[in-house]
């Protein structure tokens, strides 16, 4: 019996939240139960949204539960009406109000109670302004009536730029301005692409206070923000989307070592995964000691390098820099009797004297350093040693895990790097592993899953499995590979992130991320691609020999249309939903799946993937 098209698209039967568009007077409203996910005036984004969020002593974010919802909608407007409850325990009630007008005003507020004493790290109103305010003019209205005239920072700024904020108001374009103001705490702003988030949030209990804290018994919390736009413009209504054009531009370099993560478990892994590696030929393998690893068959690990031809990056992770210096220390006898040599070490904690004894075992390797978590922490840092490179990973679910956000994510990964560039000019970086789950959190224990729901923070994400996974990985190394890095690891090959396995539903499988990461072997060079809309559209430009490559993501739930003139006349293939039901996870799915790219226009169903190919 053949997989349904959730389970295709998503690894899950779990159903997608409804969304609804919503109107307050000139601004456009994406509306998702009670929470505001889009507030914008016709094609400009003012605001990414407005939600009331309960986050726990490990800053896992549990989803609210919605026991009565009521809306009155209107020409003037719209009003609703949501009471319901965080899943914790003892449990926290809410209630929440939305009241829009057609003055392009509106109003959140919300009121929660726990029914016990409960420790939090958070609890209250966050309000997103999108990524694109960047570099955006700002003024900052403080408790004490000070006004703060600045801009949005364009590098990523290590802790919140603006605090004790009573209202913010920003040019949404030039000439134009737009005011949230906040009452019932004292609120502060952080620029969340250092979580991988595109947005910067302002939220309040501030990062300078003790947490987690006590939220007792029967006291109520209450807060509201208002929202108001100045000077609407005279046409507010949105485009209609047309075809996204794609542009293949000149070379840009050689591409980024493209790997995937493995475990020791993986050294033991069977024919069929060892097949699969084989053929798909990363450009390395990615191994990370932490400190509850077990004993590691090194003489394993060489076979299976050899099986995928692949050089080995390892990781060092301990708890302690005395502990990191031992265990570098000893690993070098290990490996040298195993024929295992790395291409590059990197050692956690990072400090110089792990750095240097990483050097003293491993004289022929890179020795790289930074966090074996999240940009934020690296940006952070501030006992770096003198490291060969630079490293760190990314989650796409760090706050949260609706499909939209999660996309929305890949916008950050530029930022990272210029940040990195302007603070380490000289020093080359390698991401990874990176994945759309976490793959540890630094913050404390991750919230339970069975694998099956979109849960943040969480360590197992299903859309890892499906479609979605591969137009992810699409539009994850297409936003790094013209940014000069060394390398990038992406998913791993077994396990929650794998690219092959057996999800518990049947034989093995490669998943749809598997065969994205086939078509990115090297040696090859990138080229640079324009996108014209690059929140829709993800592509990524590959040059070996005489012949280009062009894969291509629809990073949206719609079917749309992709104007790729510069590759008619050569070979199209497209891995969708169709394709999938057809072929299942063959390992010649691509070429069943190709034709001639006769126009210059290409259907892609949601998620799906191309790969086209012209001399």
């Amino acid at each position: 019996m053949s997989a349904s098209r959730s389970r295709v698209l998503f690894g899950t039967e779990e159903p997608v939240p409804e969304a609804r568009a919503l109107r307050a007077g000139a601004l456009e409203v994406i509306v998702r139960g009670p929470r505001l996910v889009r507030i914008a005036c016709g094609d400009v984004e003012i605001w990414h949204g407005a939600a009331f969020l309960f986050r726990d002593a490990d800053w896992c974010t549990p989803e609210p539960i919605v026991d009565d919802f009521d809306e009155s909608i209107s020409t003037s407007g719209f009003k609703l009406h949501a009471v319901g409850r965080f899943p914790v325990s003892p449990p926290i009630d809410f209630r929440i109000d939305i009241e829009a007008r057609d003055t392009g005003v509106i109003v959140v507020a919300a009121q929660a109670t726990p029914r016990g004493d409960i420790l939090a790290s958070r609890l209250g109103l966050c309000v997103m302004h999108p990524i694109s305010v960047a570099g955006a003019q700002v003024e900052i209205e403080h408790i004490d009536g000070r006004v703060s005239r600045t801009t949005f920072p364009r590098l990523i700024p290590p802790w919140p730029p603006f605090m004790l904020i009573r209202a913010i108001r920003h040019q949404y374009p030039p000439g134009r301005w737009a005011r949230c103001s906040f009452d019932g705490d004292i609120f502060e702003l952080e620029d969340q692409r250092n979580n991988g988030d595109a947005s910067f949030k302002t939220y309040s209990r501030s990062n300078l206070m003790p947490r987690p804290y006590w939220l007792r018994a029967g006291v109520p919390i209450q807060q509201s923000v208002e929202f108001a736009i100045e000077m609407p413009r005279a046409n507010t209504a949105s485009r209609r989307p047309g075809a996204v054009k794609v542009q293949v531009g000149n070379d840009a370099g050689e591409c980024p070592t493209i790997g995937v993560e493995i475990s020791p478990d993986d050294a033991h892994a069977g024919e069929a995964a060892r097949a699969a590696l084989a053929a798909m030929r990363p450009g390395h393998l990615h191994l990370t000691i932490r400190p509850d690893t077990g004993e590691i068959d090194w003489r394993a690990i060489a076979e299976l390098l050899a099986v995928a031809g692949a050089e080995l990056r390892l990781d060092v992770a301990r708890a302690t820099l005395d502990k990191a210096v031992e265990e570098v220390g000893s690993l070098r006898e290990k490996l040298y009797d195993a024929g295992v040599e790395p291409a590059s070490v990197a050692v956690f904690p990072s400090e110089q004297r792990a750095i240097d004894a990483a050097r003293r075992a491993f004289p022929g390797c890179k020795i790289g350093g930074g966090t074996p978590h999240f940009f934020v922490q690296l940006n952070r840092l501030d006992n770096l040693g003198h490291a060969d490179f630079l490293t760190f990973t990314t989650s796409s679910i760090v706050h949260g895990a609706d499909d939209e956000s999660v996309m929305l994510t890949l916008q950050s990964l530029r930022s990272m790097i210029e940040t990195l560039r302007a603070r380490y000019p000289d020093v080359p970086i390698a991401i990874g592993p990176s994945g759309i789950a976490a793959r540890a959190s630094p913050l404390g224990a991750q919230p339970p899953t069975d694998g099956q729901h979109r849960i943040a923070l969480a360590a197992n994400d299903p859309r890892t499995r499906g479609l979605y996974g591969a137009a992810w990985t699409v539009g994850y190394v297409a936003q790094l590979a013209t940014t000069g890095l060394d390398a990038v690891t992406v998913m791993s090959l077994t396990g929650a992130a794998g690219v092959v396995g057996t999800d518990g539903q049947g034989p093995f499988t490669r998943y749809p991320s598997y065969f994205v990461i086939e078509r990115m072997r090297g040696p090859a060079s990138v080229c640079s691609v324009t996108v014209s809309e690059p929140t829709r559209v993800a592509a990524f430009a590959l040059r070996r020999g005489d012949g280009q490559e062009l894969l291509i993501a629809n990073l949206t739930a719609e079917a749309l249309d992709v104007d790729v003139a510069d590759a008619v006349g050569g070979t199209a293939a497209i891995l969708d939903a169709e394709t999938w039901h057809a072929f299942g996870s063959h390992p010649d799915v691509w070429h069943r799946a190709r034709g001639a790219a006769q126009t210059s226009c290409l259907r892609l169903d949601a998620y799906a993937v191309a790969s086209l190919q012209w001399p």
